[in-house]
């Protein structure tokens, strides 16, 4: 059984085949899909489909599985592609899969989409499925949803602590890799130099473990560095979701001809809450000071842990923080660490995730919305979603969030990864309610996913026309 925002859903998927189609407009390849447990991603690529289909634009979603399978999900056609159950190291740094590659060539071949719009790059998401589409008539396009996409260690975050220009460059990027496993700095940067044959040949033995890995690892990201650049060839357009990412492409060679700058939208408009609503919040605000609430997954990266250590920094502030926490596989040692880290304090509460239909309530019943990310978020949809429910941010000042948030106006920006910081913010935060008032009233409507489709849909279209000039 696989979670989903707190419900459960099995597998293998249905066995039912979806109605047979010659061809469809777009095909959507994104990291992985429902019912499984998804990000922020395939939030996105669920709205953006069926947003797309106001503007006539028939879509269907590939993602890769365990084994191929076909099934709907809100009416969607949705096709999982084989992967390779024993892929190795070189897999886990972005190595093409050969098994995904072949299985994506069948279903291309049996679709013929005339779109191909890759959501992620990975192994199984990788160059070899742009190359595979273009073989078989398909234009296609590349959203750079998170880091991970270039950057090796997958923060975009220099050796952790600091934001990185993006530039690929193996010798910086091994480096920083390196110190992500604990390596010392001089050892790391003496790996760092070594020959990229060296690491090749390596890889040609077979051999396994720390030592091997550590050799390898420069090598690797060299092979990683080159297939990015030749994915970006490939690739007819790059839909940059915010303005850093839209400047590390450029910094890497893409062309601005090839650059879409296209920010994130909700997929539903926001809803007005009743003024009965309001009278309760601000009836909630003399028996609480403060209400904040956190809505993600449990990951290091979303830094839900500066925020409980700022709060047991501070044990006599009168705050209420709700963590609707989605555990994915592989967190429960952080969703432990956070248990262990709150001490039993009365004032932090672990709730269940909550349906995506569910989330504006829950957080029209916070005073803010809190972002405490310790990487570059290219969005995150989690503000939109508080600004919908009219809600203010407190966020990190990095990345998409400081794109989004404006500082003393919808939200307060707060020093990242700085339990301090964050523990300073709330307290005033606290001893002001006045202040939490005109950082409501400062917020305006978001951008909607009906805003992304219209403009999607018109690059879209040109891509097909240059196609058929």
């Amino acid at each position: 059984m696989v979670e989903l925002n707190g419900t459960t859903a099995s597998r293998p998927y249905s066995p039912a085949k979806i109605q047979a189609r010659s061809q469809c407009d777009i095909l959507h390849v994104p990291y992985t899909y429902f019912p499984d447990v998804v990000g922020g991603t395939e939030v996105y690529v669920a709205s953006l489909v069926a947003a797309l289909r106001s503007h006539g634009i028939g879509g269907a979603v590939a993602a890769p599985g365990e084994a191929e399978a076909e099934y709907e999900y809100e009416q969607v056609p949705v096709y999982r592609f084989a992967t390779d159950r024993n892929a190795g190291l070189a897999q886990a740094y972005g190595m093409p899969d050969a098994v995904a590659a072949r299985s994506f060539a069948a279903l291309v071949a049996r679709r013929r989409p005339q779109i191909v719009h890759l959501h992620a790059r990975t192994a199984a998401v990788s160059e070899r499925l742009a190359n595979i589409a273009r073989r078989g008539g398909a234009r296609v396009v590349l959203t750079y949803h998170t880091p991970t996409v270039s950057c090796a260690r997958g923060t975009m975050m220099r050796l952790g602590r600091t934001p990185c220009d993006g530039r690929l460059d193996r010798r910086r990027c091994s480096s920083c890799a390196l110190a992500n496993h604990g390596v010392p700095p001089l050892v790391r940067d003496a790996l760092a130099a070594l020959p990229q044959a060296l690491g090749e040949a390596l890889g040609r033995t077979g051999l396994a473990g720390p030592v091997l890995t550590a050799l390898r690892l420069p090598s690797l990201i060299g092979a990683a560095h080159r297939q990015f650049h030749a994915l970006m060839q490939n690739v007819d357009r790059v839909v940059a979701p915010c303005n850093w990412v839209y400047e590390v492409l450029r910094r890497n060679g893409v062309p601005d001809e090839k650059l879409l700058l296209c920010r994130q939208g909700l997929a539903c408009p926001p809803t007005r809450p009743s003024a009965a609503h309001w009278a309760d919040v601000e009836d909630g605000a003399s028996r609480v000071a403060l209400r904040l609430g956190y809505f993600g997954r449990l990951d290091p990266t979303k830094g839900v842990d500066i925020v409980i250590e700022a709060l047991r920094r501070a044990p006599d502030l009168a705050v209420r923080l709700d963590i609707y926490g989605i555990r994915q596989l592989g967190g429960d040692a952080y969703a432990t660490r956070l248990e262990r880290i709150a001490g039993g304090d009365g004032r932090i509460e672990f709730q269940r995730a909550v349906a995506p239909e569910a989330v504006p309530e829950k957080m029209r019943n916070c005073d803010l919305v809190v972002v405490p990310s310790r990487w570059l978020e290219t969005g995150p949809l989690v503000v939109l979603e508080a600004f919908a429910a009219r809600t203010p941010v407190l966020g990190a000042r990095l990345g998409g969030i400081a794109e989004l948030v404006t500082d003393g106006v919808d939200g307060v920006l707060v020093e990242p990864d700085s339990s301090a910081a964050w523990a300073a913010a709330i307290a005033a935060l606290a001893g002001a309610p006045e202040r939490v008032g005109r950082l409501r009233a400062g917020i305006r409507p978001p951008r909607t996913m009906q805003d992304v489709a219209r403009l999607m849909a018109g690059h879209y279209d040109t891509l097909l026309a240059d196609a058929a000039a």
